[in-house]
């Protein structure tokens, strides 16, 4: 299941991003020119005011999240909302709620590092990977998060930026933390070869 979940969100995430990029030029000026007036008249958000905007918003989900208030998080949950928790249980926004309604879960000193954002260019949009820290307390059990988490936001007129869909990933003990991951080395469990 997380396979499939694991390849959706990487079709997702490439749509979303292939959504953003120009059209490529074609031969017919008919073609071109609903595409060449869409992108005259469509403007570029400035993406430090709407890495802004998002960052705020995880501020609130945090605290949102940590003061179990259902009424905050019913605003920023979207209806369509869908999250894999970390255990693969696949959640909507009606059966999330309800689990913190209940006080099935509660967070204590939830944090979010590590911020990793990519906004859509017309500021509408944006893909989250980042860190999760702290304290859950889930069906009376309490366990110490280190998660790292993929959000996926979108921005209406109306409701302004809500979450449409999360993935949860536990860190295992022994696994790399996200800062010590680096890009030019070798990973951890590679053999080097003996001459």
């Amino acid at each position: 299941m997380k396979k499939t979940f694991l390849a959706s969100m990487a079709v997702i995430t490439a749509a979303f991003f292939t959504a953003c990029e120009p059209a490529a030029n074609t031969n017919s000026k008919a073609a071109n020119a609903p595409a060449n007036n869409a992108a005259a008249t469509a403007p570029v958000a400035d993406k430090a005011t709407v890495e802004a905007e998002v960052r705020k918003v995880m501020d609130d989900f945090a605290a949102a999240l940590n003061k179990g208030d259902a009424a905050a998080l019913d605003r920023i949950y979207s209806d369509e909302y869908n999250l894999i928790d970390q255990d693969g249980v696949a959640q909507t926004k009606s059966s999330r709620l309800e689990s913190i309604k209940s006080g099935k879960i509660k967070w204590e000193g939830l944090k979010f590092g590590d911020l990793k954002i990519k906004t859509h260019p017309a500021g509408d949009g944006a893909i989250i990977i980042g860190h999760a820290t702290g304290r859950t307390t889930m069906d009376g059990r309490t366990e110490e998060r280190n998660s790292m988490v993929t959000w996926v936001m979108g921005k209406t007129k109306d409701k302004g930026w809500q979450f449409m869909s999360a993935q949860i990933t536990d860190i295992k003990a022994g696994a790399a933390k996200p800062e010590d991951a680096k890009t030019d080395d070798k990973p951890a469990n590679s053999v080097s070869e003996k001459n």
